[in-house]
């Protein structure tokens, strides 16, 4: 999440350096408009692309500013979850003292050197449960060739084992790719202090759940299992609204011709798996799908509401390519009560740690039937 810069009480921004700051996402053209009214001056449309070049244009009272910075307050970031399959020793706990501490001072500093950490990584239990355990982790990042508002960042995510009868996941929770890769690193030194331990089988590797994993068929079976047919009394999906598709090279189905020589498809509507491209399973074949955003009813230990579902394989389209890992965040959550801020942030994490889970029985179940065929 951005922070306030630290001698924010101590000016007045104009100019190019208040459009900057005026622009951010987290100031609503409302704030803007509302600054510009009280001066007298009114605009037709509200949009920041006219507000905003007028409001660059004044000399705010220190008062006026203040107004605007409060819409800046700190945000915090959408968790982002992936999870790696492991096996444990079923008669083997996770919550040992003598490895629940995790050095990463050298990695920071050769990995991630524009970063601080801001409390010592250790491992403790979830909820009095022993083989459940969980290590947050909070990373500053301060990057002077960006603008003054910019400039200092605070990042959080956290890395869990969980141990269910020998068959375990690592899980890792990031806001950025900085957040990412630390717990990537610590989930790598834990396996191997659980391996010398003889608590995770020397020969146990992290299963990972690759895009390249399935073929173009597969993928589509794997994501309904994961909307439409997913076998969870918490959840009910109620509508495919966002897909992400591409088209295999080569000669397309005369159907789906009109997808030749595009590398990017992204739909957004309702009901989209009911498109005859999505709903055909002719033509998935062709088609190269790699992430989806779906909405569900939830009913979760005596929480109601619905939560906007996004995954997939999001670095996809970047360097990794086929080689993308799949991701799951809440992208947006509603309840049918009004619930204060932290209890929410508390049910939305719960939400995502039980979908997590979800995947990776549905993901099992697929590796289960490849093996049969």
């Amino acid at each position: 999440m951005n922070t306030e810069h630290n001698d924010i009480n101590k000016i007045i921004p104009y100019g190019e350096s208040l459009r900057g700051f005026a622009n951010q996402k987290f100031i609503s053209p409302a704030e803007i408009n509302k600054c510009l009214r009280e001066r007298g001056v009114f605009t037709l449309n509200p949009e920041k692309d006219f507000s905003v070049p007028i409001l660059q244009t004044l000399l705010l009272a220190p008062k006026e500013f203040d107004k605007i910075r409060e819409a800046f307050s700190t945000k915090e970031d959408n968790k982002k979850t992936l999870s790696r399959d492991i096996d444990f020793v079923s008669d083997k706990q996770l919550f040992v003292p003598e490895v629940l501490s995790v050095e990463v001072t050298k990695f920071i500093k050769t990995s991630l050197p524009t970063c601080t950490l801001e409390q010592p990584i250790r491992f403790s239990q979830v909820e009095g449960n022993p083989n459940h355990i969980k290590a947050e982790l909070t990373i500053t990042r301060k990057d002077i060739n960006k603008s003054w508002y910019e400039q200092t960042n605070i990042f959080m995510g956290c890395v869990e084992f969980i141990n269910e009868n020998g068959k375990g996941r690592a899980v890792i929770t990031h806001t950025a790719p900085e957040t990412k890769e630390l717990a990537t690193y610590i989930v790598k030194e834990q396996v191997r202090k659980y391996k010398e331990m003889h608590i995770i089988p020397d020969k146990e590797t992290l299963r990972e759940i690759i895009l390249d994993d399935f073929s173009n068929e597969d993928r589509f079976v794997f994501f309904y299992r994961l909307t439409n047919h997913l076998e969870c009394d918490y959840f009910k999906c109620d509508n495919i609204k966002d897909v992400s598709i591409k088209p295999e090279e080569g000669v397309l189905q005369e159907e789906i011709k009109w997808m030749e020589k595009m590398q990017k498809i992204i739909l957004t509507g309702e009901a989209l798996d009911k498109k005859y491209f999505m709903h055909d399973s002719k033509f998935h074949k062709d088609l190269i799908l790699w992430s989806i955003d779906a909405q569900y009813s939830y009913d979760y230990r005596g929480e109601r509401g619905k939560m906007t579902v996004s995954m997939g394989f999001p670095d996809f389209t970047t360097s990794k390519g086929i080689r993308a890992e799949f991701e799951i965040n809440i992208s947006s959550l509603s309840s049918d009560k009004v619930l204060d801020p932290k209890v929410k942030r508390s049910l939305k994490d719960k939400l995502l740690s039980e979908m997590d889970r979800q995947k990776s029985i549905v993901y099992n179940k697929y590796l289960e039937y490849k093996k049969a065929q």
